[in-house]
C-alpha cells in the first residue's frame, strides 16, 4: 500500500512539474479590446500613440479609457505598450506607489486596488466587474 501510494505521489509531482511551463501571451489587437467592451455595453476612448513622440518615451503603444454607462464615476484604463517588461515595470509601479496611493486616494481615485498585467498591457479599474470583458478576450485567445 506505501509503495503505491508513494509511486501515485511521485506521478502527480511529475505532472505538476510538466504542467509549469514557459506559457506565453497571446497578441491581444486594439480593434478586439474595443468590440468586446463595446459589446458588453461600455463606451471605448482610444488613442493611439504609434506615431507620438512624447508618449514613445513612455513606452506606451495606445491608451484606452473604458467608461460605464450606468456610472459615470467608475472607468477603467487600459494601457498597451511597446514590450512586456515596460508593461511589467509600469503595473508594479502603480500598484506599489505609496505616493501616488496617497495622492489620488485624496481625490478618492483607488484604482490600484484593480490593477494587473497580461502581456503589453496593464488595466486599472474601480470596480473588478469591468475588467471581466478584458478576461473573457484573454481566455478566448
Amino acid at each position: 500500500m506505501k509503495k503505491t501510494i508513494s509511486i501515485l505521489l511521485l506521478l502527480s509531482l511529475c505532472l505538476s512539474l510538466t504542467a509549469c511551463g514557459n506559457q506565453t501571451t497571446k497578441e491581444i489587437s486594439c480593434e478586439e479590446i474595443i468590440a468586446a467592451y463595446e459589446d458588453a455595453g461600455y463606451s471605448v476612448l482610444y488613442h493611439g500613440h504609434e506615431n507620438d513622440e512624447s508618449y514613445n518615451d513612455l513606452g506606451m503603444y495606445c491608451c484606452f479609457e473604458i467608461r460605464d454607462p450606468d456610472n459615470e464615476n467608475n472607468y477603467m484604463y487600459v494601457n498597451r505598450y511597446f514590450n512586456e517588461e515596460d508593461a511589467k515595470e509600469a503595473s508594479e509601479e502603480e500598484r506599489f506607489h505609496p505616493i501616488l496611493w496617497l495622492f489620488f486616494g485624496i481625490f478618492g481615485e483607488w484604482r490600484w486596488l484593480h490593477t494587473g498585467c497580461y502581456g503589453d498591457l496593464t488595466y486599472s479599474t474601480f470596480d473588478v466587474k469591468m475588467i471581466r470583458p478584458l478576461r473573457n478576450l484573454i481566455r478566448s485567445k
